[in-house]
């Protein structure tokens, strides 16, 4: 991380946390690896196992204050077990800029507003019979925009429901302590849940998970995807389980740094974002380039689409340093 002190700073990525370079943090990864070895490739279900893999599974379901948890390799398997489990009984319902992990084959998400979405979905599962699953990120971190789900309710409560939520970039960020998303969803007898995540976001490690009831997350550690899966590396978990304070402690830097970051601005004419959240959406193309060309290095490229227009993001870490932000700061409110 630049200190300020040249030309070349970065405002990118999504290690929001600044997990990646906590030097703490590495220390218990590396005792981890001491303990536990650097990996464990052998099936979940084997008759020989690791206690880290339960200890960790239950450590994120009681942060994250759900019943239960699985963590595997990665955000993909999180989500493909998850909807390969279903889609075969359930018709699938994908909502607007659904990730392309959470898609069976080519995904083709509807290209209408959230809301719009929302009135569709609940006229299509309220005339019809059959299961149905939906689908959908937790927010949008790309403009950004945080989804709310209170309109689940409006669902005839007659219609069997799975309901699959993507928090890879809510978890460790949203909710008084980082709890993400799970525990705010509508508790309804009709609709079974599932929230999942990469962990490779704000918590800073390679690792998928899955939230659910008890019931839900034992039903899924049968399914032949689970069995063969390899999991996370030990001494990521093993790190993951004794960091509570870190990740407390950077949340709050986090939070600060964005409060400074907006109070050292004259105007957020030019930008987009909602509170407590780390990612600046740039409206101004101009603006962006200066930032670039002045060794500002935001994110900036066409995304989902590789050949379609650019979109332009500041995204603030807790790692930053004060002098970065003035820079930063500084260099919007000149152009």
């Amino acid at each position: 991380m630049n200190k300020g002190t040249g030309l070349s700073l970065f405002f990118g990525g999504t290690a929001y946390l600044g997990i990646p370079h906590n030097e703490d943090f590495k220390k218990l990864v590396f005792e981890g690896i001491e303990i536990y070895g650097v990996n464990h490739g052998a099936s979940r279900n084997n008759n020989i196992t690791l206690d880290i893999f339960s200890l960790a599974e239950n450590e994120a379901a009681r942060r994250l204050r759900a019943e239960d948890s699985i963590l595997l390799s990665s955000g993909y398997l999180a989500a493909q077990l998850v909807v390969q489990h279903y889609y075969k009984t359930h018709m699938l319902i994908y909502a607007p800029d659904t990730h392309p992990a959470l898609w069976i084959g080519i995904p083709d998400a509807p290209q209408i507003k959230f809301l719009e979405w929302i009135d569709k979905t609940i006229e299509l599962i309220n005339n019809s019979d059959q299961p149905v699953m939906i689908i959908s990120n937790s927010l949008n971190n790309l403009i950004p925009e945080i989804y709310n789900f209170d309109w689940l309710k409006c669902i005839d409560p007659n219609r069997e429901i799975v309901l699959l939520i993507d928090d890879s970039h809510g978890i460790g960020l949203s909710g008084d302590r980082g709890e993400g998303i799970y525990s705010k969803l509508p508790q309804l007898p009709h609709i079974e849940t599932y929230v999942i995540a990469s962990m490779a976001k704000a918590m800073g490690f390679d690792a998928g998970l899955i939230l659910g009831n008890r019931a839900s997350i034992k039903n899924l550690r049968s399914s032949p995807v689970y069995v063969g899966s390899s999991p996370p590396s030990p001494g990521m978990l093993y790190a993951f389980v004794h960091a509570g304070e870190i990740y407390a402690n950077e949340l709050q830097n986090l939070r600060r740094n964005l409060r400074l970051f907006t109070d050292l601005l004259e105007s957020t004419k030019d930008l987009f974002f909602i509170n407590d959240f780390p990612v600046f959406l740039l409206l101004d193309d101009e603006l962006a380039k200066d930032l670039l060309k002045n060794g500002i290095n935001i994110s900036s490229f066409p995304y989902p689409d590789p050949m379609g227009k650019s979109i332009h993001r500041i995204v603030i870490t807790s790692i930053h340093e004060r002098e970065e932000l003035e820079i930063l700061a500084n260099a919007i409110m000149r152009v």
